[in-house]
């Protein structure tokens, strides 16, 4: 079976090598993979961490329909992503503070 784009939202605590998102703050992530099923987890992991997330926690995952199909640029870009290079990343703009009930 061929690998799927699989989509994951995620939360993680920046690590500070990016200006616009502070070392320490959590954050909710959306990332996209190809990977095979047993796999995708732990790419999303990967790709999260070599981009400087940590204590990642992943809220809920699915493969994606293909043909993938969004009018979105943002999500189409994370997408293009996940199938040309190692996978794409989109960090929502405002911080979770930590009084947010968990999921």
């Amino acid at each position: 079976m061929k690998p799927g784009v699989w989509v994951a939202l995620c939360k993680g605590i920046a690590d500070g090598s990016v200006d616009r998102y502070p070392s320490g703050a959590r954050y909710a992530i959306l990332a996209m993979v190809k990977a095979h099923e047993g796999e995708a987890e732990g790419n999303i992991r990967k790709l999260l961490s070599d981009y400087g997330w940590s204590s990642l926690k992943v809220t809920k995952m699915k493969l994606l329909d293909d043909p993938f199909k969004s009018d979105d640029p943002d999500m189409l870009s994370c997408y293009n992503g996940a199938i040309e290079k190692d996978g794409g990343i989109m960090v929502y703009s405002d911080p979770i503070l930590e009084d947010d009930p968990p999921n």
